[in-house]
């Protein structure tokens, strides 16, 4: 009877070891399957994506080779322009034509305000050495005497803004600045000294 007992478990022990193995290797199967099926996704994906970067690809270098030959005829038409704007300072004279210094001074006198006087104008030669490097183009030297009604001490600063709105000063020099504006006392009356220096 004990046999018997032992001989049926034992039976029953073999079949729950087999079906243990078939559903693992069901599993595995399974698994691997699955494995198998997302590699297979994924490279489907790739692929389509690098086709599709291809294409766009493709595309932009047309356009590009398309619109190349233009882009080379414009930069050799910008470097010709480029050539030219830079020597037409040495064709067109615009500083040492007499129209446009008639026309400086025209403007300056109207920017002028009624109380400052201009005693001096003049230009910063043509060789410029070492020293002359950071003077300005054009200096204007004048006064005015504080006195009686005439007590605006930013008389100087008003002139200055005056030029820079007006032309063509604006479009010949990119700035101005005050170099001197000093008061000092002269026969009992105050006198203000200035000058201002445009540069290119």
């Amino acid at each position: 009877m004990e046999f018997q007992l032992n001989f049926l478990s034992t039976t029953a022990d073999h079949r729950v070891k087999r079906r243990m193995k078939r559903f693992t290797l069901l599993l595995y199967v399974i698994i691997f399957s699955a494995t198998l099926f997302v590699l297979y996704r994924t490279h489907q994906s790739q692929a389509y994506m690098a086709e599709v970067f291809e294409d766009l690809n493709a595309g932009i270098e047309g356009k590009i080779s398309s619109v190349e030959p233009r882009m080379l005829f414009l930069e050799r038409k910008i470097g010709v322009r480029n050539r030219l704007r830079e020597q037409a300072g040495l064709f067109l004279q615009p500083k040492s034509r007499p129209g446009v210094w008639r026309k400086t001074l025209i403007d300056i006198t109207k920017a002028l305000p009624p109380d400052l006087v201009v005693s001096k104008i003049f230009s910063r030669p043509d060789n410029k050495s070492k020293k002359q490097q950071g003077a300005p183009s054009l200096t204007i030297e004048g006064f005015t005497y504080i006195e009686g009604g005439n007590r605006d001490i930013l008389s100087v600063d008003n002139f200055r803004s005056n030029l820079l709105f007006s032309l063509p000063i604006s479009t010949l020099y990119n700035d101005i600045k005050v170099e001197n504006n000093r008061i000092y006392k002269e026969e009992d009356r105050l006198k203000l000294v200035f000058s201002l220096g445009l540069y290119e």
